[in-house]
């Protein structure tokens, strides 16, 4: 049975990717970027485990209109477990996102084929800049996938 380390939920999100979403926090990142606003689930062992079993029927229960973000933490430090859970997600039709401060060039190539949207970048305080949609600071990027199947970056201006 594999289990991943969870932080929180928080429901009904605009800030977490485009929509309104459902976001589930995991446990534990080893980058520690200076002004983290989720400073307080770096550490590993400092959340609950569940079972994936648990944690895919603890979505179905929240994320009523299939639009489910992964932050964290650092969702990619459990890798192994998370590529199964976005697996049957998925399969079940749901609109995903993963937030992730690893450069695109890290990210696992398995991860691009089950996604919708994928932020990038650590977060870098002296680039925080409030006033671009879904991310923390200038240097982190999101793709969102077209309906060709390409990745592209995303203006994240619009609008603002």
């Amino acid at each position: 049975m594999k289990y991943l380390e969870l932080a929180g939920w928080k429901i009904n999100s605009c800030d977490d990717g485009p929509g309104i979403r459902t976001v589930l926090f995991l446990q534990g990142c080893s980058l520690k970027c200076p002004g983290c606003h989720n400073e307080k689930i770096q550490e590993r062992e400092g959340g609950y485990l569940m079972d994936l079993n648990q944690v895919y029927t603890e979505i179905i229960k929240k994320c009523h209109n299939k639009r489910l973000t992964i932050s964290g933490g650092e969702p990619l430090e459990q890798w192994d477990s998370l590529k199964e859970l976005l697996i049957c997600l998925k399969k079940d039709g749901f609109d995903l996102c993963v937030y992730t401060g690893w450069q695109y060039e890290q990210v696992p190539h398995e991860l691009f084929e089950l996604l919708n949207y994928l932020k990038v970048g650590n977060y870098i305080q002296s680039m925080r800049d409030e006033n671009i949609h879904y991310v923390g600071s200038s240097n982190q990027k999101m793709y969102c996938r077209t309906k060709q199947g390409d990745w592209e970056i995303m203006n994240l201006m619009d609008n603002v």
